[in-house]
Parts: structure tokens; sequence; C-alpha cells
């Protein structure tokens, strides 16, 4: 009897039988692989930049598509899907900025100082810059861009069709296949110069949610 063949056979029978019981990692390379909704928060005043000739804040809903484009060795990168129902409030608090640049809106005037709340229509689309710090946590960078409808005008920016550009720095972290979402940003709209009244505002943005892998 050959011992040690029978032996050596034995452990390649064990670890064969122990690799096929082993779960094999998870992976979403080229997937639809969680999805998310963040709640946030932003506003022209801010520790960064502000204008003390308008109010503009805002609180944004986002439902968030995240597609797992590459899993790499150092970073993954991912497409994000958001659309967004987000609620603004605004008030031109000095008529500088209209009347000393002979502004379209000149005789609107009264119409801009009144206080008003109205809702933006946003869908976005991103990418993802992921990278991944031990099994449950990593850390991101963001960018996306998408069109949206804006229900009023305001002095730097006309009703009708315009775009939202973000850019945000965040964490998320995993509790079994849920995960909770934060990130902080700086976000720009407008009307794209489609229109005459094209200014727009720049905010920063403070947001956070939570989703779950599908």
């Amino acid at each position: 009897m050959n011992i040690p063949k029978i032996f050596f056979t034995g452990l390649i029978l064990l670890f064969r039988i122990h690799s096929f019981g082993q779960e094999p990692p998870e992976k979403y390379q080229g997937t639809f692989y969680k999805i998310g909704f963040n709640y946030g928060f932003g506003s022209v005043d801010n520790p960064i930049f502000s204008d003390g000739d308008y109010f503009y804040e805002f609180q944004l809903r986002k439902f968030q598509i995240y597609y797992k484009i590459k899993e790499g060795n150092i970073f993954d990168y991912e497409f994000i899907f958001q659309p967004e129902v987000n609620t603004v409030k605004h008030q031109l608090t000095s008529d500088r900025y209209i009347v000393s640049r002979h502004h379209p809106l000149i005789e609107r005037v009264e119409e801009m100082q009144s206080f008003k709340t109205f809702n933006e229509y946003i869908m976005n689309f991103g990418v993802i810059i992921r990278k991944n710090i031990g099994l449950k946590s990593s850390l991101y960078l963001l960018a996306s861009i998408g069109p949206g409808y804006f229900e009023r005008t305001t002095e730097r920016m006309e009703e009708g069709i315009g775009f939202s550009d973000n850019l945000a720095f965040g964490f998320s972290y995993d509790i079994k296949r849920f995960f909770i979402d934060t990130r902080l940003g700086y976000r720009h709209v407008s009307n794209g110069d489609i229109n005459a009244v094209n200014d727009g505002y720049d905010a920063m943005v403070i947001d956070l949610g939570i989703g779950f892998y599908l």
C-alpha cells in the first residue's frame, strides 16, 4: 500500500470539499448592486462663501441607484443615478444686484424680494471613485451633472430647464446588507447659458442616507 500517495490524495479531496463549501466573495462588477435614499441640506451662506444680497437654501431628497463599473485592487469605479425632488427657499434681500447691473428682471424687483418656496426636479448622472477601508467602510469621491426643471424665476436663474453640477466627498459604512452614507459637497445650479438670467447659485451641501445591497 502506498501510504504517501493515499495521504496526499486524501488531502487533495479534503481541500476540494472545503473549497466547494466556501461561499465565494461577492463580486458586483457589471451590475446594479445597491440602492438608497439620501436627505440633505444646502445653503449659499456657509463658511466658504456667502452673499448678503439674497437668501437661498434648499432641502435635497435623492433616490440613489449604484452600478459597479469595475472592482480594482486600489479603487472601485461606479456609476450613480440620482433622481431628486428638492425644495428651495429664496428671497432677494437687496436690490443692488438687479439695479446696479441693468438686470433683465429689473421690472420684477418686488417679485424677487418676496419670500418664496418652490421645487426642483433633477436627474443627476455621476461617477464614483471608491476606496474600501477594511471590509465594512469606504471613502469616495463623487462627481455628477444632470438636467432639471426649476419651478420659479429668481434674480440669478430663470424658471424652466436648468442644470445641477455636484462634487462631493463621502463615507459609507456597511451593516450586513444595509449601509449608511454621509457626504459633504459643493453644488452649482444654473440655466447652462440657455437663458438671459444665468448666474446661478453656488452652495455647500451635507447629506445623510441609508440603503441596501441588491
